[in-house]
């Protein structure tokens, strides 16, 4: 093998080193033509943007020249330079600039007198009064005729500027001047001969915050830091800072242009030196080359060659191949003869030494089957027990003493008896040993009893073991203990059936037991009622307080709940407050209410918690079966119905269901449905009501108030629908035009010239936790045009107190506006005096529930006198809204209220009617 090897090797190789070697030439060689060719025709692209760019602002000048012509021959506008009318000039030249600004892209345009001020830009007429004193100005002076040239300026713009002294009759008027940036000349480069190029200028010639301002205007990166000694102004092609450099250390007379490779692709980088007029050397002009396709290009051509080149050497070396094959074949057949009699030898030798490693291997995994059943036995977490024909245990494993409490010295020499509950009668075990004596085998649930007396299930198995006679010898038995296991099955059953707050059962546990309880009632002919309760203002507790302490009082509520009902009824708790009993065998609906009558009782008294003291009142709808439904579904709905109602007339009441009450609901739903249209349709209108001032008598605001005009029942009352609206959330577009409508009417009043009067418009809860509440009231004043100061929001306390500090947050940045914002329903809600001193509030309203019997009632009156008060001493007014009589308003005139609504003086009435109002006012004595 070797000796055929060593001959390959002598011969294959040399001729794979020749094959190799050739090929490297040829790349080489190629490599070098193609690098030629690129350098030659990168040197024609630097020389044919050069002389572009140098031709390109040549033709702009003599356009500029042309232009300029036409303007020195302008009679008007030499009288308007001789007299210095900047005014004439501009109205003059502006429509001329913008003419030659969308026709050639002319950029500036001067006037400047003859000691070379600047008498008007007409592209910057702000700008004037500033002596002109560069190159190409200096140069028309001189010479007294026009001079063109490129010039930088200090912010980095490079524009081409042709100057001409302007004359008359008289002489010398001054100097116009026309000029144009170089972009266009730069973009034509690109397009004409197909490069990239970067613009950079030396820092020396720029000031950098004018040029970074300029940047900034154009749109452009002003990145001054970016190179260490030149910034750029104009690229059409992002390049790293350090390749940058690299094309900008190249020497202007080199030959040797840069190979830049950036991301995937390769360019060629030279630069040509950039002078202005004055002969400057100010910047450099960068000119890339994406030679990417040609690189690719040629580097197909070479793959090509190269497969070509393969195929042709791999020819010749598999006819050599062949050929040195035969050569060895005929060797190697003499030398296998030889070899091949002292291999029988050997491999009867062989044969005899593996026939004795098996057997010992065949006795060493025989010990280890032995050592490891050994182990699986010991450490088994399942319990295993052997016992002889008889029964009698033999051997058991720790997991059976850990399992059982009997150590291996109490089970040994023992009957599995010890181990017997008193769960299973004799019949069990009969069934046991008649299965192991038919079919060698038992499997099931047992009930054992462990060393300490506790009882607990087993998971058993025994298995009858047979000598070859088929005569038992042992039995085996393998056990889990499934305490674990009930356990989590019965957590399981009770998650599955008891909400995990209150631990009352849930819904699917009550829809069980009530599908029983109508059962037996049927056979029975019983009555079954069932109650649905509603916790009322549940959810001003949840904001006030927070979840935990919501939670809490849910639970406490559950407790107070069970305690007055029977052990055969059942009441769950539904979903959030809710709550449903199902009061089995009733006997009579009497017996149903008496039982509705103690839950409002016992739910009546305080909840003391976490310190707080609260009051919670429900809804119970009442229907019964089968008077009310037959199944439990209807059952269940037709009580929540009755819920509904119960919590329609203010709650703290139980309510029984009708028929009727589903044509209520058909009807709600009806106008739920017109609601979520009525907005697109311009249903809405608002009426507005004066807000009167106390002392002068005068109108001196309004509270904008919304109604719905139906196209078929006319005019609804706020308190139908409003509460629609919150529930479906269509309260936030509702309120964003309600905002707008207002403010949008304060300022039409205005310009009609009514007197200056502050709008009062109301935020509903959810308009109030809008995140942008902020933008739609800016939104809603810069629409209309009305003034900060004439609107006045107004928030009911409960919801300012539901997250105190976002509340802070958003009225101040509506304070901060200038807007007022007002409390309404002062006091009927959490009132805190702690919220009061804090938050940016200018007025309090009296709600019109302590008005209405100020003048009879001493606690209203006392209420009343406390607001007023309270309301001064923090510096606020207070208004007060439901007055209806003399008396009223005299009582409040009497102490000290500011302010007055209420139909006494007028209804919410349309904005005309509002209008003739303020017109025909007259002072309330």
């Amino acid at each position: 093998m070797n000796h055929r090897a060593g001959l390959k090797t002598a011969i294959l190789l040399p001729l794979a080193l020749v094959l190799a070697a050739l090929l490297g030439i040829f790349h080489y060689g190629l490599n070098r033509h193609e690098k030629t060719v690129s350098d030659e025709n990168f040197v024609l692209d630097m020389q044919s943007a050069q002389t572009y760019y140098q031709r390109a602002l040549l033709r702009r000048s003599e356009k500029l020249g042309a232009a300029l012509e036409v303007i020195l021959r302008d009679e008007p506008f030499q009288a308007a330079l001789r007299a210095g009318d900047r005014d004439a000039l501009l109205k003059r030249a502006a429509p001329l600039f913008k003419q030659f600004h969308d026709r050639y892209g002319i950029t500036h345009f001067y006037f400047q007198d003859a000691a070379r001020v600047n008498v008007l830009r007409v592209h910057q007429p702000d700008r004037h009064g500033d002596t002109i004193d560069r190159f190409t100005t200096l140069a028309a002076e001189s010479s007294g005729k026009t001079a063109s040239g490129v010039e930088l300026g200090p912010m980095g713009t490079f524009t081409l500027r042709v100057v001409a002294p302007m004359r008359d009759s008289q002489g010398l008027i001054g100097y116009v001047e026309l000029g144009e940036e170089i972009e266009e000349v730069l973009h034509g480069v690109q397009a004409i001969i197909g490069t990239d190029h970067l613009l950079v200028i030396d820092k020396q010639f720029l000031q950098r915050k004018a040029w970074e301002d300029t940047m900034r205007h154009m749109g452009r990166r002003a990145d001054w830091e970016r190179l260490p000694d030149a910034v750029i102004v104009h690229q059409t092609l992002d390049l790293p800072a350090e390749s940058i450099n690299r094309a900008l250390s190249r020497e202007e007379k080199s030959s040797q242009d840069i190979d830049l490779k950036i991301g995937a692709k390769h360019y060629y980088a030279g630069t040509i030196p950039v002078e202005d007029v004055g002969g400057r050397k100010v910047g450099k002009l960068v000119v890339l080359r994406d030679k990417t396709q040609s690189r690719a290009d040629t580097n197909a051509v070479l793959h090509s060659l190269d497969l070509f080149y393969l195929i042709l050497g791999g020819a010749l070396f598999a006819m050599f191949y062949l050929i040195i094959r035969q050569v060895q074949r005929r060797l190697d057949a003499s030398h296998e003869l030889i070899v091949a009699r002292g291999q029988e030898r050997e491999a009867l030798q062989a044969q005899h030494i593996l026939e004795l490693e098996e057997e010992r291997d065949k006795l060493r995994q025989a010990q280890q089957d032995l050592r490891l059943a050994d182990e699986v036995f010991e450490n088994s977490i399942e319990g295993i027990i052997i016992t002889d024909a008889q029964a009698n245990i033999l051997r058991v494993n720790r997991a059976f003493t850990v399992i059982t409490g009997y150590s291996e010295e109490d089970a040994l020499g023992s009957n599995p008896r010890l181990l017997r509950s008193d769960r299973h009668d004799a019949a069990f075990y009969q069934g046991m040993w008649a299965s192991l004596v038919e079919y060698g085998y038992w499997q099931g649930e047992i009930w054992n009893q462990r060393k300490n007396g506790e009882i607990y299930p087993q998971w058993l198995s025994i298995v009858t073991i047979r000598n070859e006679q088929g005569t038992t010898n042992h039995y085996l038995g393998v056990f889990a203990d499934l305490s674990e296991k009930k356990q989590a099955e019965a957590h399981l059953h009770h998650l599955s059936y008891y909400d995990a707050l209150t631990e009352l059962p849930n819904r699917h546990l009550l829809e069980d037991r009530l599908f029983q309880a109508l059962a037996t009632a049927s056979a029975n002919n019983a009555l079954v009622a069932v109650l649905h309760l509603d916790l009322d203002r549940f959810k001003a507790i949840n904001d006030t307080f927070g979840h935990a302490f919501g939670d809490k009082l849910l639970q406490a509520v559950a407790k107070r709940l069970a305690g007055n009902i029977r052990g055969s009824d059942t009441i769950a708790r539904f979903s959030g407050d809710e709550f449903a009993v199902v009061l089995t065998d009733v006997g009579s609906q009497e017996n149903a209410v008496l039982v509705a009558k103690k839950i409002l009782d016992t739910l009546a008294r305080p909840f003391n918690l976490e310190g707080h003291e609260v009051f919670i009142t429900p809804g119970i709808g009442i229907a019964f079966y089968p008077i009310d439904a037959t199944n439990k579904d209807d059952l269940l709905r037709n009580a929540d119905t009755a819920m509904s109602h119960a919590k329609a007339q203010g709650g703290n009441c139980y309510h029984f269901y009708s028929a009727e009450m589903n044509s209520g609901v058909s009807q709600r739903l009806s106008l739920e449905t017109g609601l979520r249209y009525a907005l697109e349709r311009n249903e809405f209108l608002l009426h507005y009501q004066p807000q009167v001032d106390l002392r002068s008598g005068k109108i001196i605001g309004m509270e904008a108030l919304l109604r719905w005009q139906h196209p078929e029942r006319g005019l609804i009352s706020p308190v139908e629908f409003i509460p629609l609206l919150e529930e479906t959330g269509l309260i936030i577009p509702v309120g964003e035009w309600v905002l707008r409508t207002a403010c949008a009417q304060n300022n039409a009043w205005l310009a009609a010239g009514l007197p200056r009067m502050r709008m009062a418009v109301n935020l509903s809860a959810h308009q109030f936790r809008q995140s942008n509440l902020t933008d739609v009231v800016c939104l809603a004043l810069e629409d209309s045009g009305l003034e900060p100061e004439l609107l006045e929001l107004e928030v009911t306390e409960s919801i300012m107190i539901h997250d105190l500090q976002t509340t802070l947050v958003t009225l101040n940045q509506l304070h901060v506006i200038g807007i007022q914002i007002s409390i309404d329903d002062f006091g009927t809600g959490y009132s805190s005096l702690s919220y009061l001193k804090r938050l940016p509030i200018s007025k309090i309203k009296i709600d019109q529930s302590f008005v209405r019997d100020i003048c009879d009632d001493p606690d209203d009156a006392a209420i009343a006198d406390a607001v007023i008060s309270l309301g001064h001493s923090l510096k606020m007014q207070v208004i007060a809204e439901g007055v209806e009589t003399v008396e009223q308003l005299d009582y409040l005139r009497a102490h000290g209220c500011d302010e007055f609504q209420g139909y006494y003086f007028s209804r919410p009435v349309p904005a005309e009617a509002f209008a003739a109002l303020v017109h025909e006012q007259t002072a309330i004595s």
